[in-house]
């Protein structure tokens, strides 16, 4: 062999080994740019996505803000009506807001999908008239008794045949119905229907019905200075009963003395001062969102011990945790307090029933 095919053989070698190396860093500097290109658009798409999301946040803050501002501004409740229909469009797309008087739902406003407006012939928002007697509706009939939110399926039966009718339900639709709380009764609802967002609707309902009773509060105080210098006649029914006498129950044991330790007062609802009445109205309010909390957390116990007569014994523990927070938060604020969370338990638990809260319950706070 000559000299010169070694040499041949070794440049042979070191091409092949220099080819394999720059292949190899090729691939290394591909994989490494690919890497941080990744990394980098990855990092963008998330700053991007988290400024959209807080844009998205502020501009929906300013939007519930300036819905609040305008409720607030509204001077009458047909202005009242007309702003909380507008302030809502943006979270539901069929929503009408009915007013409740001696029982009857009468639609205020209302809005309706173009197509559902074309098929009747129908062009206004607050067109046609529509009113009906709760009774038709058990959804309706379920806000006025419990004066909470209610989901319910558009038939015939829980949102009435005409309500149905007007916006073209399909059986299988689902609609909410909010409650106006004006003070201690519902005076409207707000009903809506398709792409709900139901926190947003809540929250905007209850700044309705804050600023409905502060409209139906302005006449009641200036009727009252103008009957200053008459003699008053007799005031009607009020809208809590303070004096009633609880249905007896046999078998309950008695209120202990430490629950009985401040003594109570009779007064009727128009002798209270502005102050206690308001007391009394929050005292309503809490007991309510107790009772359905407790009601919503132990469904399955609650059924048990109603269908067995006994709701205090399948509902002790969240019972009593019950009656410890509005023993201190409302039991000894006020000498004229009243157990309303023993009274929205027989109502809203028992059926007006007090037997069925069983032979272990303690019976009301005073």
């Amino acid at each position: 062999m000559t000299p010169a095919a070694p040499t041949a053989t070794w440049r042979r070698v070191c091409e092949e080994y220099f080819s394999h190396l720059i292949e190899d860093l090729e691939q290394g500097v591909e994989s490494e740019v690919e890497s941080r290109v990744t990394a980098a658009m990855e990092a963008a798409v998330r700053g991007a996505v988290i400024d959209a999301i807080g844009e998205s946040r502020r501009a929906l803050a300013e939007e519930l803000n300036q819905a609040v501002r305008r409720l607030r501004q509204t001077k009458d409740a047909e202005e009242l009506y007309s702003v909380l229909l507008d302030v809502t469009a943006a979270f539901a797309e069929q929503a009408a807001v009915f007013s409740i008087h001696e029982n009857q739902a009468r639609a205020e406003r209302m809005r309706r999908p173009a197509q559902v407006r074309a098929a009747d012939g129908v062009a206004s928002a607050s067109l046609p008239p529509l009113a009906f007697p709760v009774s038709q509706a058990a959804a309706f009939s379920t806000v006025l008794d419990t004066r909470d939110p209610v989901v319910a399926m558009s038939t015939p039966a829980e949102v009435s045949p005409a309500v149905v009718g007007l916006f073209g339900h399909k059986p299988d639709e689902r609609v909410y119905l909010f409650p106006l709380a004006a003070g201690g009764t519902v005076a409207g609802i707000f009903y809506a229907a398709t792409r709900v967002q139901a926190p947003l609707l809540e929250m905007l309902t209850e700044v309705a019905g804050l600023r409905l009773q502060g409209l139906t509060e302005v006449p009641a105080v200036a009727a009252v200075a103008a009957a200053a210098a008459i003699p008053a006649p007799a005031p009607p029914p009020q809208l809590v009963t303070i004096s009633g006498p609880v249905p007896a129950k046999p078998d309950v044991a008695p209120v202990s003395a430490r629950e009985n330790h401040q003594p109570r007062q009779h007064k009727e609802w128009w002798d209270l001062s502005r102050q206690e009445q308001q007391l009394h109205l929050a005292a309503q309010r809490f007991a309510r969102v107790l009772v359905a909390e407790m009601r919503l957390a132990t469904a399955e116990q609650f059924r048990a011990g109603r269908a067995a007569g006994n709701i205090y014994g399948a509902l002790k523990q969240p019972i009593e945790e019950a009656r410890q927070k509005f023993r201190e938060k409302h039991m000894n604020v006020s000498p004229t307090m009243v157990d309303y969370l023993h009274l929205e338990m027989v109502r809203s638990l028992a059926d007006d029933d007090p037997n069925k809260l069983g032979p272990e319950y303690p019976g009301p706070l005073v």
